[in-house]
């Protein structure tokens, strides 16, 4: 039999009482907890005794020898704690004492201190991922792309799940117990936005700017670009030319994916779906007309 085993779940900070039911059952099984985590948490074999595990949220501990001393005093062995503040005690269970024994806070200003603490950090959490989600939605009004859409989606939902559970966590009694843990739903939103973030990066923008000479003898001019990712591209088109040019995209097959043209001043924008690949942009100037001595022309794919 094993010894020792690692159990990989997330508990959203409003379900520390689910997380604290969940360890008190598996200490009950012959599991006791020796490292208790955010996502990770390790528990050794050992059914000759059961606890009762409780969990305090403190980020600002000038002492933490007192700290643990202060929980010591009352019984409670300290296990481990976590990088966001929260803190695992244990006390040897005994059936005959009265549920009270086994609550870390025995009066109700200090659990309401707790919620305070960490909802306090929750509301600000979940306002910056409503700012975010704001940004990417206008952001996609002038580029669209499936990553953004992804980032935006997932900061919104996100955000609305952390203010209400920053507002259950401090009205436990009004909110009442949830009909199922959200652990699995806050893990793939905060999986998905960091993979938006990932292949945001990665979804890098090219530019170029090239100043020209007219020379009839001169072919059109191509820009060679690179698409990393399958995935929404808005091409930005400007050309000061005093003639009519036409701009095309296209791929090493020769097929035109997109092409725009005008004279003057020109600025035009269009939305491709590429995929990964190198692309060609054309710039030529169009059948009859006379082009000026000099121009300008950029692109900017994003």
């Amino acid at each position: 039999m094993r010894n020792k085993k690692t159990r990989y779940v997330m508990y959203p900070a409003w379900e520390y009482r689910r997380e604290l039911e969940d360890l008190n059952a598996l200490s009950d099984a012959g599991w006791q907890l020796e490292k208790g985590g955010c996502f990770r948490s390790v528990f050794y074999r050992d059914e000759s005794t059961r606890y009762r595990y409780a969990l305090d949220y403190n980020q600002s501990i000038d002492d933490p020898v007192r700290y643990r001393d202060t929980f010591a005093e009352q019984g409670w062995e300290f296990i481990s704690d976590t990088f966001n503040g929260w803190h695992f005690f244990r006390k040897v269970y005994d059936p005959d004492l009265p549920p009270e024994e086994y609550e870390i806070y025995t009066d109700e200003s200090s659990v309401r201190d707790m919620a305070d603490r960490w909802s306090r950090l929750g509301y600000t959490l979940g306002a910056i991922e409503l700012v975010c989600a704001t940004v990417n939605l206008f952001a996609l009004l002038r580029h669209p792309s499936i990553t953004s859409i992804a980032v935006a989606l997932a900061c919104l939902a996100l955000g609305v799940m952390i203010l209400v559970g920053a507002w259950r966590i401090r009205h436990p009694n009004v909110a009442g117990k949830p009909k199922k843990s959200m652990g699995w739903c806050f893990t793939t939103l905060f999986t998905v936005l960091l993979l938006g973030m990932f292949f945001g990066v990665i979804r890098y923008t090219q530019y170029s700017s090239s100043e020209y000479v007219y020379d009839p003898d001169l072919p059109p001019w191509t820009w060679e670009m690179s698409v990393p990712l399958p995935d929404f591209y808005t091409l930005d088109v400007e050309a000061d030319t005093d003639a009519y040019v036409d701009i095309t995209v296209t791929n090493k097959n020769g097929k035109v994916l997109a092409e725009m043209g005008g004279g003057g001043d020109l600025r035009a924008k269009e939305v491709m779906f590429l995929l990964p690949g190198k692309y060609d942009v054309t710039v030529q100037y169009a059948d009859g007309t006379e082009p000026g001595t000099t121009g300008i022309f950029r692109y900017e794919i994003n």
